[in-house]
């Protein structure tokens, strides 16, 4: 008997199996990434530099793990980083005052802030950005743990 009874099919449900794996475990990576940076746009406008950089790992990662994710899932990781990338871009020439003023309306109103007028474009950044970390986050579910949409 040639091949001693190795199956293709056995190989081809291991390589599905591992594919899965692989696009959760770097969907769970670009998940945790996301959140920090998230975690800055609501905390960090004082540390502008810190959250550029958080940007910086991410789209790093994004390269990295982009062969193991689904193509619309690396469109949605680089839709939040350009959001980030914008929301970074207003953010880094607001003064001190504005910034504390900025972080206080979050601090108080969490999901909604108020922005005032001469924050509205840094108001619509922050919307993109809080809009597809929730869509990241329902992606997260269902890649990670076969969550339905």
């Amino acid at each position: 008997m040639i091949g001693g009874g190795v199956t293709w099919a056995g190989t081809d449900d291991e390589r599905e199996v591992r594919a899965r794996t692989e696009r959760a475990d770097a969907f769970a990576e670009l998940w945790k990434m996301a959140q920090s940076a998230h975690i800055g746009v609501r905390d960090n406008f004082d540390n502008v530099e810190g959250l550029a950089r958080v940007h910086r790992q991410m789209n790093v990662l994004l390269i990295q793990k982009a062969p193991a994710l689904a193509p619309a899932d690396v469109e949605l990781a680089q839709n939040f980083l350009k959001a980030l990338e914008e929301f970074i871009r207003l953010l880094q020439p607001l003064p001190g005052r504005a910034a504390e003023r900025l972080r206080e309306e979050i601090g108080l109103t969490q999901d909604n802030p108020y922005f005032p007028a001469d924050l509205e474009n840094l108001a619509a950044a922050y919307s993109r950005v809080s809009y597809y970390n929730e869509s990241l986050k329902r992606r997260y579910g269902e890649v990670v743990f076969g969550e339905d949409a």
